[in-house]
């Protein structure tokens, strides 16, 4: 054995262990939550336990807080806030109600009889919030959904939620490079274990037939059973 092999063998042992015991508790929880992400509807509550975790309130938001001392119209121009109204407001909503989340969406819209309204939608890791902003009263109406710890598990996995649709992301810039962190970590513990396979010289046609098989398997269920 060759110098660089045996330092490449040590390193690769020394990488391999305590990588993965340095990432045990993510390599764990993404194991878990990609077995309930999987079965998501077993751990959904249902209408009524829903219904029950919801957090209702209402009252006036402060238009002192607003530019000019005022609620935002449409523009002529955009149909749209500006970005100023559009802070001043949310974090109105997150003083006044203690709004928790990433803001998803601000439109302007009407009630039944025709009032003006603001929607604004906050989204977050296992919930998401609702506040509906009378224009000309400023009475604010919010609903504030918590689906439980296993649905905040599930989105932690995920990272966000309807990323191919652009959805804004409900668990934070920080955390997606956790996740990202822990792709790169899975891969340099498999490197390692790879090379450290390889040295096995009497188990190693073993290992090379298990991989293959591990390989064949998972390619033809992709093949066969997935529509």
């Amino acid at each position: 054995m060759s110098p660089l092999h045996r330092w490449l063998l040590k390193t690769s042992r020394t990488v391999h262990v305590y990588l993965t015991l340095f990432g045990l508790t993510l390599i764990l929880f993404f194991a878990i939550t990609g077995f309930m992400l999987n079965h998501t509807e077993w751990f959904l509550p249902d209408d009524a336990k829903l219904e029950a975790q919801t957090r209702r309130e209402s009252r006036p938001l402060p238009r002192d807080k607003m530019p000019g001392g005022k609620l935002p119209i449409p523009s002529e121009s955009s149909g749209e806030a500006t970005g100023e109204e559009k802070l001043a407001v949310v974090e109105a909503l997150r003083k006044e109600f203690d709004v928790r989340g990433e803001l998803s969406s601000f439109v302007f819209v009407k009630d039944d009889n025709d009032r003006p309204q603001i929607k604004v939608e906050f989204k977050r890791a296992g919930g998401e919030t609702v506040a509906t902003i009378d224009v000309e009263s400023a009475t604010t109406e919010v609903a504030s959904t918590y689906q439980g710890w296993a649905i905040v598990m599930t989105d932690l996995h995920r990272g966000n939620r309807g990323n191919m649709s652009n959805e804004v992301k409900r668990t934070g810039r920080v955390w997606s490079f956790v996740i990202d962190g822990t792709c790169v970590l899975l891969l340099i513990i498999s490197a390692t274990g790879l090379v450290m396979w390889w040295s096995l010289k009497s188990r190693g046609k073993w290992g090379a037939i298990l991989f293959v098989v591990g390989t064949a398997v998972t390619g033809a269920v992709y093949y066969w059973f997935v529509p």
